[in-house]
């Protein structure tokens, strides 16, 4: 890793680990990642992010850098059907939320509780 990747990697720990402390809300919990995380711009600078936030007292760079850290692709994931429609929106570079919206009217079967007869 370059000085300066290590440089940017290890301002992040800190400010991460910060914020940890100060807020501390299972509610926090994903802007801290992402508040945290957000200098780190090379694969190699998220790929030690990573490992460190899965374990962080016990974080060795060497074994680290190590590490073989594939992408795993998934295979046939199937359409929605057309009536349900998908909204994605780009929260910044490291989260995406997506949105799938049942535009059909919900109609229940003769034996769901919520049924009255």
């Amino acid at each position: 890793m370059k000085p300066s990747e290590r440089t940017v990697l290890q301002a992040c720990f800190e400010k991460t680990k910060k914020l940890f402390e100060t807020k501390r809300q299972p509610e926090d919990w994903a802007d801290n990642i992402i508040q945290g995380s957000s200098g780190l711009k090379t694969k190699l600078q998220w790929k030690h992010f990573y490992t460190w936030l899965a374990n962080p007292n016990n974080y060795d760079e060497e074994n680290t850098s190590n590490l073989t850290i594939e992408p795993q692709i998934l295979e046939n994931i199937e359409p929605y059907p057309e009536h349900m429609v998908v909204e994605t929106y780009q929260n910044g570079p490291a989260e995406t939320l997506i949105r799938v919206i049942n535009t059909r009217p919900l109609h229940y079967d003769s034996d769901d509780e919520k049924v009255h007869s």
